[in-house]
């Protein structure tokens, strides 16, 4: 139906000696959500520095709230992370640094200024098919969300604190940075492919085994 969250993953370090993928042989790379955007980039950015998993590189997988943990304090060295945990591992660990934007490697590696779809909501075709009218109220209400939450980050800080169990400072402070703009699932064609076709020619199973028609996209 659309995608709502952009970029919003980083590379994060504690060694100051990491600036690139390469960097990892040997190494421990620990990430959360496995088999998602972040993990499958994640896989596809160090398979381009001829890092191979099992290999010369070891991946760990944890929730994203343990891996910003392991991160904070210091067991973790390596690490996919998405906001809003980015910001709160760095403020609970001064040597826990950005070092590598997803945005930015997605762009080099795509040859492209697009962002990398992140997250979005989806629904099944029999779903619409029986409620046209409630998937249109409700794709309007979320586009009219998630402009109020960049409109007003305290009071949007405060709910994720009350409801999501999550401190509204970090919150707050991570808003700016969690790459939410709204874009139906037409809009968002383009970076769609783009990241389907990179992903079928990566590892075809990461998307089921072949890339998805127009059925996809909702045109409600």
């Amino acid at each position: 139906m659309n995608v709502n969250t952009w970029g919003v993953t980083y590379f994060m370090t504690t060694d100051p000696n990491f600036t690139t993928w390469s960097d990892l042989e040997g190494k421990t790379v620990y990430i959360p959500l496995q088999s998602s955007p972040p993990d499958a980039l994640t896989q596809y950015f160090m398979s381009e520095a001829g890092l191979t998993v099992g290999e010369n590189v070891q991946v760990v997988y944890a929730s994203t709230a343990e891996v910003a943990a392991l991160l904070a304090s210091g067991e973790a060295e390596y690490a996919t992370l998405i906001e809003p945990q980015v910001t709160s591992a760095m403020v609970q660990n001064e040597n826990v640094r950005r070092a590598l934007s997803f945005e930015t490697e997605w762009q080099r590696s795509t040859g492209t200024d697009t962002m990398i779809p992140n997250a979005g909501f989806g629904t099944t075709q029999t779903f619409l098919d029986e409620n046209p009218e409630l998937a249109a109220q409700f794709q309007a209400a979320y586009e009219e969300s998630v402009q109020w939450v960049l409109d007003h980050p305290a009071e949007a800080a405060a709910l994720a604190e009350e409801y999501l169990g999550m401190k509204a400072a970090i919150v707050e402070a991570a808003i700016p940075n969690m790459g939410l703009t709204f874009k139906s699932a037409q809009d968002a064609k383009e970076e769609l492919d783009t990241f389907y076709n990179l992903l079928y020619n990566f590892e075809p199973s990461m998307i089921g085994g072949k890339l998805p028609d127009e059925g996809l996209f909702y045109a409600g």
